[in-house]
């Protein structure tokens, strides 16, 4: 008995053949012995190593202080993402997230992924993924800048903006096109400014106004 090497459709495989005679003719008899070399063997792939944790994109000055200022805010919903994108940025990893912020991994990591396609449109809950957010950082900062000055100096008799008159100054000098007060409400919270109820002033023409209520 011997060892024969048979390949078939590219694959090797070993028989035990022994001889035996009929009359003057040699016959073989074969016997299957495998595969030269197992098939789970060779059907299985490089392992490619573990795959790397999952991690925020880089993030600009701007967005790093629209994050800082969301994780301080009411918001629990943005505070939590804003501190989760703020962690990893730092190149801390899921689980130490997971570990530091005592939440699921999935909620981590739908966070940060939501981040990379959204940016900061994630903070805002029940948005579609992949809308790109309405108004851009640009917009948003002129407006917080339009908040915290004084309407005097834009020639309004008010000392506070009030959400209508705010709305209708950032629309006539062209800062947007157009906007909900809801919007704009949403806008100025997650800018990290209180809206205040405006006080309005009633001012006079007489020259010796300030003098007589002095």
């Amino acid at each position: 008995m011997h060892i024969e090497i048979y390949t078939i459709k590219g694959r090797k495989y070993k028989y035990a053949v022994s001889n035996y005679r009929i009359g003057k003719k040699v016959r073989h008899r074969k016997k299957y012995l495998g595969p030269v070399e197992p098939i789970n063997k060779t059907q299985r792939k490089k392992s490619t190593g573990r795959p790397p944790s999952a991690f925020a994109r880089k993030i600009d000055e701007t967005e790093k202080e629209e994050l800082e200022n969301t994780a301080r805010s009411n918001n629990a919903f943005a505070r939590e993402r804003a501190k989760i994108i703020l962690h990893s940025a730092e190149r801390m990893n899921v689980s130490e997230i997971c570990k530091k912020m005592q939440r699921e991994k999935r909620s981590i990591l739908l966070a940060i992924l939501e981040f990379n396609r959204n940016g900061l449109a994630c903070l805002m809950r029940g948005k579609t993924t992949g809308r790109k957010p309405r108004f851009t950082l640009e917009q948003r900062a002129k407006i917080i800048e339009v908040v915290n000055s004084d309407p005097r100096k834009s020639g309004l008799n008010v000392s506070t903006w009030s959400l209508s008159k705010l709305k209708r100054y950032i629309i006539e000098n062209k800062i947007v096109d157009s906007i909900s007060i809801e919007i704009l409400r949403q806008i100025i919270k997650y800018g990290n400014k209180k809206y205040k109820t405006s006080r309005k002033w009633l001012y006079s023409n007489d020259p010796e106004f300030a003098k007589k209520n002095s």
